[in-house]
């Protein structure tokens, strides 16, 4: 499923920090997708979709996911061990997309998809104020992202950029995900203040947040790109579904 999702949409996806300019990847999102999904927030710089059967009186748990790339070049070659392709952040794009087909995330989890990443993150500012418009409220943002963290280590998964990154909130949120955690990794790897990402633009407006990062290797903005593990694909979209679905509970 997540091999079949990849090749569907490893194209192309940018803006001009203002709207989308090339929507190919968003639009082979879209045709992934059925009615189960719905299309929430058709904005300029985010692609917000909801469950169907998604209440919007009820505390969302936002799953962002930015589409927009630095490379010219959009491809993936999965075969063997390792692929290799324009990941950053394609791969991540397809775990997410790959568990909305098989509806494996909650009710309550909205699915974002964002521009402006690379750049200014106002893909994420323009969630934050869509959302807010319409009377949602945001308990938790999850990020996607590739990393360099972990590699070395043969992780499959790692947890960057808790907020708020004080102590507590850090502890609360280990102590939640914990259980599911160590069934996947008897020492997962988590580094609270990382690499600049998304989340530290959630953070801006006050929310709770954190990324979910695939490990990988290279030069993430390079015309070749980086290398993953193909092992790791499955599960860290596993993980990032039972993560999110249980954030709120």
């Amino acid at each position: 499923m997540l091999k079949d999702v990849l090749n569907k949409i490893a194209l192309p996806c940018r803006d001009n920090g203002r709207i989308f300019t090339d929507t190919r990847r968003l639009d082979a999102i879209a045709e992934c997708l059925d009615e189960r999904w719905q299309l929430l927030v058709g904005g300029r710089l985010a692609k917000i979709y909801a469950r169907a059967d998604f209440d919007s009186r009820k505390r969302a748990v936002v799953v962002s996911s930015h589409v927009d790339m630095v490379a010219n070049r959009c491809y993936a070659d999965c075969g063997g061990e390792f692929w290799q392709g324009s990941f950053d952040n394609l791969i991540t794009n397809a775990a997410v997309v790959s568990k909305m087909v098989q509806m494996g995330f909650a009710s309550n989890v909205l699915v974002a998809f964002t521009g402006d990443e690379e750049e200014d993150s106002r893909g994420a500012d323009e969630i934050v104020a869509a959302l807010r418009q319409k009377g949602i409220e945001i308990g938790f943002v999850i990020v996607t992202d590739v990393t360099d963290v972990g590699w070395k280590s043969g992780k499959h998964f790692t947890i960057e950029n808790i907020f708020p990154n004080d102590g507590q909130s850090v502890a609360n949120l280990l102590v939640r995900w914990v259980p599911q955690l160590l069934e996947v990794d008897k020492r997962p790897k988590v580094v609270v203040d990382a690499q600049c990402d998304e989340a530290w633009q959630y953070d801006e407006h006050d929310l709770r947040c954190c990324s979910i990062c695939l490990p990988c290797h290279g030069d993430m903005h390079s015309e070749i790109g980086v290398a993953i593990r193909s092992a790791s694909v499955e599960m860290y979209a596993n993980v990032l579904s039972v993560l999110a679905n249980s954030i709120l509970n």
